[in-house]
């Protein structure tokens, strides 16, 4: 056991591993970063020393508040370690008995993975209705969800090429991983330069990209350069779609300051954005917004 610094109690080893791993993952999505984040809540309560039901809550508590802090940019972790907090606090008012509590949060720990996951694969569904035969999709950054559009729709035989920014940031080169990832499904990729978005978007049908959040105040927050890519399409007329599970929408406004936007991603004005694709359909910007809005109202 080991104190985290800023934090006076200790937290088990193997847990705080993990949730410096996943501050410093910068290869996975942010849908596969939120199911980590819930894994490793998990994991911390198989790792527990608590001795009673508020001690356990305080310990949870903890961890939740390192995973948060962790990757500030990524909504759908605040938002399902948020549900996951509300349910295991409101279920301690009756439940006293350690053991039965702790069974319950793994329980539900793991409904929220299966709940992820599952609206993932119902808005990849969707998201297969944009890709039609020879069209030609450009991308940027790296998105799962992207990936699984494009890799489910080749399988059911549509005919398309995928035109993919390299999305460099530092010394990544966060579209390379998706253009590997496609070519492994003998989908038709090339790569081209960031800053010859400009010049090729003319040659793109549509443009999809992934999220990893959807603010209150209208703006979609991924990785560089999705703001370019968005203003090429806007400028040439071609409809311009983000796709992730509603879980990436900001109803705790989390992450609309600037300042709190991780290195390597930007804000993207929801009013240059087609649709929204997302477990539910696919939404109008506006409609998004009018969502958190009404979400945020009713929460408690």
């Amino acid at each position: 056991m080991i104190v985290i610094p800023h934090i006076g109690t200790n937290l088990n080893t193997k847990v705080i591993e993990k949730i410096n791993n996943l501050k410093s993952d910068r290869v996975h999505g942010a849908g596969w970063l939120s199911r980590q984040a819930i894994s490793i809540l998990n994991l911390a309560l198989d790792k527990s020393q608590a001795h009673t039901t508020a001690e356990f809550i305080e310990e949870i508590q903890m961890v939740a508040s390192e995973l948060v802090k962790a990757r500030p940019s990524i909504t759908p972790i605040a938002n399902y370690i948020g549900q996951f907090l509300q349910q295991i606090i409101q279920r301690s008012q009756s439940e006293k008995d350690l053991a039965s509590l702790k069974n319950f949060a793994k329980a539900k720990g793991s409904d929220l993975i299966k709940s992820s996951i599952s609206a993932v694969s119902k808005a990849v569904e969707y998201g297969c209705g944009i890709v039609t035969d020879l069209d030609t999709v450009i991308t940027c950054s790296y998105s799962s969800t992207v990936c699984k559009v494009l890799e489910l729709s080749s399988q059911r035989e549509a005919r398309f090429r995928v035109i993919v920014a390299e999305s460099r940031f530092e010394d990544n080169t966060y579209g390379e991983i998706t253009a590997e990832q496609l070519m492994r499904h003998k989908i038709p990729t090339e790569i081209i330069r960031d800053e010859d978005i400009g010049f090729r978007i003319s040659k793109a049908d549509k443009a999809l990209v992934g999220a990893d959040s959807i603010t209150a105040d209208g703006y979609l927050i991924n990785g560089t350069p999705t703001l370019t890519l968005a203003e090429a399409a806007k400028k040439k007329k071609i409809p311009f779609y983000t796709i992730c599970e509603s879980a990436k929408f900001d109803i705790e406004g989390g992450t609309n300051k600037e300042a709190e936007l991780e290195p390597g991603f930007e804000k993207t004005p929801l009013d240059l954005i087609t649709g929204i694709i997302t477990e539910k359909g696919t939404m109008q910007p506006s409609l998004v917004i009018a969502y958190i809005e009404e979400t945020r109202r009713l929460s408690p």
